[in-house]
């Protein structure tokens, strides 16, 4: 089944969300969100471009159209980023990919109308041409454009032939000229402690947190995408100085990350939902839900976007406090397309909320047994953890696409449902505590 409030595509296939921005229209306020798009196929191809969608909030998308496609001197128009300058009018920077130099990119600018409905190419030179001189890059794209100060900021990602990721930083007055200012942050592949940051950094974005820093890019290495990994630091002298590494989600199903602040200027981010899967003939491709991010320490944080609680259409189950023991509480069946949340105080033997389809355990969450965290199983799949389960756990499950979120962390699973499911809660160790459980029936919409 197609998932019900995640976006996917009408057809062909999308990978990358970019450019998630907020503006203000003569019928009041408006997101734009663009993503990599091939119209052609349901699959990833070298002449992507780029795909718009515009909402009144960060669920209810609706096709616009496509914003680029390759000119005759680009295989592809990849990934990049959004901006709006002084006057209002918004600009795209894409890497721009050519000949059969796939891996290392140029960076060229779009300009677009104050409607957001028409894009321009400048003509002429990239505005920035590749890596600089002296630098011998394997892999270099994904231009990050972000105001500082009176003037502008670039981060460009990619390695080195030496094995280092590397972040590139750049500044520029007026968005056209570019001067290159140096390496932000690098990390060789060898650096594991106390987590493994790959040979080649994409979609790399350092934006400020409360009163730190924070790193974020996705990993990739041997030409292989791994997962979305950042850093809180601190910058000094346009240098980030990371204080500790991080997985950013739990498991390796979201990559190309991009962060972006809402409506009312808190950071927030969405991803590519890339685990393999066979949706379809027509389509392939989804992002995950918008998510808040925030600081624990030296931690980053992340909780769904308040804008997913307006997709509740419905409370189908709400209980209170309840022991759960030898009898397990069964709920249901709903159609998929559910927000379930669970406050516990579990005891030795710990909770386990099971999703069954037809009768047959899909999704089994299950916390407590003597330690912290969440462990996330499906079968014939390793089972994945989430470090530190909370007292709470949110689960979106959106028909074949479920979206766990506990303690600060996520993690996003493909599960087999093409039906009504059940929920059951149970105590494997024989008594657990529910403090508290409600199921809502989620607005369903197809971007």
């Amino acid at each position: 089944m197609r998932p019900g409030f995640h976006v996917t595509p009408q057809s062909g296939w999308i990978n990358d969300p970019l450019g998630v921005t907020w503006h203000e229209g003569p019928t009041g306020g408006r997101y734009e969100m663009f993503v990599q798009y091939n119209p052609a196929a349901p699959e990833w191809s070298p002449a992507c471009g780029w795909g718009q969608m515009s909402s009144p909030d960060l669920v209810r998308w609706e096709w616009v159209g496509v914003a680029l496609t390759p000119g005759p001197d680009e295989v592809g128009c990849w990934s990049g980023a959004v901006v709006v300058d002084d006057d209002g009018a918004p600009s795209i920077f894409y890497t721009r990919v050519a000949g059969e130099s796939l891996d290392v990119g140029s960076v060229v600018r779009a300009r677009g109308d104050r409607d957001w409905s028409t894009w321009v190419v400048d003509p002429g030179e990239p505005v920035v041409a590749g890596p600089p001189d002296g630098l011998p890059f394997t892999q270099f794209r994904d231009p990050a454009v972000r105001r500082d100060g009176d003037g502008w900021s670039m981060v460009i990602g990619g390695g080195l032939t030496d094995g280092r990721g590397t972040a590139l930083s750049w500044s520029s007055p007026d968005l056209s000229t570019w001067t290159f200012d140096g390496v932000l942050a690098e990390r060789p592949t060898t650096e594991t402690d106390p987590v493994w940051t790959g040979s080649v950094w994409e979609c790399v974005q350092l934006f400020p947190l409360e009163d730190r820093w924070v790193l974020l890019l996705s990993v990739w290495h041997d030409g292989l995408a791994q997962y979305v990994a950042c850093s809180v630091g601190d910058l000094h002298d346009g240098r980030f100085q990371p204080s500790t590494w991080q997985r950013f989600t739990a498991n390796d199903a979201l990559y190309a990350t991009t962060s972006f602040l809402d409506d009312q200027r808190r950071r927030s981010a969405v991803s590519w939902v890339r685990e393999s899967a066979a949706p379809g003939p027509a389509w392939a491709g989804a992002l995950s839900l918008p998510v808040l991010l925030g600081l624990d320490g030296d931690r980053v944080t992340i909780d769904p976007h308040p804008d997913v609680d307006t997709l509740r259409s419905g409370l189908v189950a709400d209980l209170g406090p309840t022991e759960v023991d030898v009898e397990p509480v069964v709920l249901g069946p709903f159609d998929p397309f559910l927000d379930i949340g669970i406050a516990t105080r579990a005891g030795a033997g710990g909770l386990r909320l099971t999703v069954l389809a037809d009768g047959v355990e899909v999704l089994v969450l299950a916390s407590g047994d003597g330690q912290r965290g969440l462990t996330v199983g499906r079968p014939g799949r390793p089972d994945e953890r989430l470090p530190d389960a909370g007292d709470h756990l949110r689960l979106l499950l959106d028909a074949g696409l479920a979206e766990v979120f506990s303690g600060g962390d996520t993690a996003a699973v493909r599960v087999d449902v093409a039906g009504p499911v059940a929920l059951r809660v149970s105590a494997p160790g024989g008594a657990a505590s529910l403090q508290g459980l409600t199921v809502h029936t989620m607005e369903r919409f197809r971007a």
